[in-house]
């Protein structure tokens, strides 16, 4: 495979300049496909500005699952990084599943390693499985509301843990409740809530990420979408990064371009791109 830009009609791929893709998995992640040097191609073969790698970390499941996972991640970053080229800007991350319900989990999976970025995410709340799993049609007609109540409360607990650099995919549980589902959901209910998450990441300096998968999947929208995003800026948030949410090479860099439209639809004029835990900006061109 060649790691040299294929371009159509002179073009890169990509229609922005500085599109990334700050959110995707490798082989390296149980429900990956494609091997890291492919992810690689890939990224490259699409023009990408600048490509980092987040294989899954799920926290709760880190001893009996995820520690040989994670070790295999960052070898084969490392080996595949001593291969790509000079100007190829390949960036190590994680994606850091649900630190708050195991901390030591955490602590153990990022000691001894100098990630670019790591991403904070929530896919199941205590007592739960994943919201990907969950049957909501044989629930009470509360139960959505109560559930998203104690997601928002427990993406608090991630954002006082604090040992990460974007909080991923904040809406996460409508990717199945309204996607998959097709159950409406009235976020005016949960405006408190959200804001008070939002304000907790402005705090910390943690960046909000926009996650591009839900407009390949049914939900139709990006995670979180433009009501959401702009409440973030309006409260004062600056930093946003942006992931495909990719689990194969045919889905990287999907919806990237469409979600740095989104963010200057939201009033950002700026994406975050981080190095070495450092957010280095890039204009939405």
């Amino acid at each position: 495979m060649s790691l040299l830009p294929t371009t159509e009609k002179g073009r890169p791929v990509m229609e922005h300049l500085y599109a990334v893709d700050c959110h995707n998995h490798s082989v390296c992640s149980p429900d990956g496909n494609d091997p890291v040097e492919a992810m690689c191609a890939r990224a490259a073969d699409l023009g990408l500005y600048a490509y980092t790698l987040t294989d899954h970390c799920e926290c709760q499941k880190f001893e009996e699952r995820y520690a040989p996972r994670v070790e295999r991640a960052w070898a084969e970053m490392a080996k595949v990084k001593k291969t790509l080229p000079g100007d190829f800007r390949f960036y190590r991350g994680i994606e850091m599943g649900q630190p708050n319900q195991n901390l030591p989990a955490a602590d153990a999976a990022l000691q001894g390693k100098e990630y670019d970025f790591i991403i904070g995410s929530l896919h199941n709340i205590r007592g739960f499985e994943d919201f990907y799993f969950l049957d909501y049609t044989v629930q009470p007609p509360d139960f959505v509301d109560r559930l998203l109540a104690a997601y928002w409360q427990e993406l608090l607990e991630v954002i006082e843990w604090g040992n990460f650099d974007s909080l991923g995919h904040l809406t996460y549980p409508l990717r199945y409740i309204e996607g998959d589902h097709g159950i409406p959901v009235d976020l005016s209910k949960h405006k408190k809530q959200i804001d008070e998450v939002l304000l907790a990441l402005i705090r910390a300096e943690k960046a909000l990420e926009v996650n591009t998968s839900g407009y390949r999947q049914k939900i139709g929208k990006a995670l979180p979408d433009l009501p959401l995003l702009a409440r973030y800026r309006e409260l004062g948030g600056r930093l946003v990064t942006l992931g495909s949410d990719a689990h194969s090479t045919e889905d990287l860099g999907k919806g990237i371009d469409r979600g740095m439209e989104l963010l200057r639809e939201a009033g950002f004029t700026e994406l975050a791109l981080y190095e070495r835990r450092s957010p280095r900006m890039l204009p939405l061109k």
